[in-house]
């Protein structure tokens, strides 16, 4: 894993231009290699890559599908931004009862947000 996380780190610092020349492509690149070498945190950071057309093309569908993919490793903050994907319908089909359910998931993954969640069950 320590290469993941090395690779993730790589995209960090061309994505705040740390060390180096800011570079958004690049950073997106080394996001992807960490998220596809199985670093859940890289996977959440290519979400938020194509959610905001960061170093890439935007993609709401391909946002809501690595977040997905870190909440599925165990990653707190990919479960909330995939409650927040169902509850706004950003690359999936609104569903409030879903938003719910991954926010409850953050919040037992120990995302401190998942507890204080955008839904209310009278909306």
């Amino acid at each position: 894993m320590g290469y993941a996380i090395g690779a993730y780190e790589v995209g960090h610092c061309y994505d705040f231009g740390i060390g180096v020349g800011n570079d958004v492509s690049k950073a997106f690149f080394y996001y992807r290699q960490s998220a596809e070498m199985g670093y859940a945190g890289g996977a959440c950071k290519v979400g938020d890559c194509y959610l905001n057309g960061i170093g890439v093309r935007k993609d709401e569908h391909k946002a809501f599908f690595y977040y997905q993919k870190s909440a599925e490793m165990g990653y707190a903050e990919g479960a909330y931004k995939v409650g927040d994907c169902y509850l706004y319908g950003t690359g999936v089909e609104k569903d409030k009862h879903k938003a719910f359910i991954y926010y409850q998931k953050s919040a037992e993954m120990g995302a401190v947000r998942g507890i204080l969640f955008e839904y209310s069950p009278n909306d």
